[in-house]
């Protein structure tokens, strides 16, 4: 039920493409411009110590991003990375995953190691994790015969294009799923039958907003939206329990290209309603859906097909 099916390499060099991008969208701010300098400075600057260490942060030091000839260097690293992650051949893509994997880990370990844990683009990571691992599994393989130990071999079948998307979706859909069931174990029944509560969040997080950047347009913003949703009780709950149900079943976009588009297109939704309700932006997990999921490029290419065999004397 849940194989790998075939595709093309138009559309996964068009997943390349996209994917790289988005990459390299979400380190704009945070390191220096490729060329001279940012009115706004870079938001590293300000970050010249990992004050509470995470992951790799604990062994590495990586107070050198705060300064702005080295993280400059590593920006041009990372877009050259991408360019060859982008562009190269794919028999050659496990040697430019690498270096944009470890980048990446590198930029955002440094960026939640200041005190606020921002989990937004840890499913970019997540994929790069599986896409490094997926590439260099041979190597992996042979290195673990070496030292006797067993480990499983990559399926014979599809080709390695087809089984790059898949585990990229495996990945993507095991994020939602623990993240639901997460919800389920730490509140049992609780997030349904309490989820009316969400009303008291909403009011958190916009005055934490306001409090955050001195803005007065996150001043009672979120007042009205709590109100609304303290008189719909049970309104709001079948909205959050079909979130949650989408969580726990996002393993079916595994079962076929229209069963990921739908997934992909319902947790754009569903992350676009959190935006506009609790002002809770996650803009990578959005472009991850639309570009492993959704897969615009392919379903274009088919209406397109379409409507050139439809098109009078075609068949000719």
């Amino acid at each position: 039920m849940f194989r790998p099916y075939p595709h093309q390499p138009r559309e996964v060099a068009a997943m390349r493409a996209l994917f790289a991008v988005s990459l390299w969208l979400s380190v704009l701010a945070l390191l220096p411009p490729l060329f001279g300098e940012s009115p706004k400075g870079f938001v590293f600057a300000s970050y010249p110590e990992a004050k509470q260490p995470t992951g790799i942060a604990h062994i590495i030091d990586l107070s050198w991003l705060s300064k702005a000839g080295p993280a400059r260097t590593l920006h041009w690293v990372f877009v050259v990375s991408l360019l060859a992650y982008a562009l190269v051949p794919f028999r050659l893509l496990r040697f430019a995953v690498l270096p944009v994997f470890a980048i990446h880990l590198i930029v955002f370990t440094y960026n939640n190691s200041q005190g606020s844990t921002h989990h937004g683009y840890q499913i970019q990571t997540q994929c790069l994790l599986a896409q490094t691992l997926l590439l260099w599994w041979p190597s992996i393989h042979w290195l673990a015969g070496r030292a006797r130990l067993r480990l499983p071999s990559l399926p014979g079948s599809p080709d390695l294009r087809s089984l790059w998307v898949y585990y990229t979706q495996l990945t993507i859909a095991a994020a939602y799923v623990i993240a639901g069931f997460t919800k389920i174990a730490r509140s049992g029944l609780g997030w349904i039958a309490d989820s009316p509560l969400i009303c008291v969040q909403v009011v958190k997080t916009h005055t934490q907003n306001y409090y955050n950047w001195l803005d007065p347009q996150f001043a009672g913003r979120g007042v009205p939206v709590a109100e609304w949703i303290a008189a719909h009780p049970w309104l709001t709950r079948g909205m959050l329990t079909s979130g949650l149900l989408l969580e726990l079943f996002a393993f079916v976009c595994l079962l076929g290209r229209g069963w990921a588009a739908a997934l992909g297109a319902a947790m754009i939704g569903l992350h676009v309603s959190i935006s506009l309700v609790m002002h809770l932006h996650f803009p990578q997990n959005e472009q991850v859906c639309l570009i492993f999921l959704v897969n615009l490029p392919f379903w274009c290419a088919l209406l397109g097909a379409k409507l050139r065999k439809a098109r009078p004397g075609a068949a000719r």
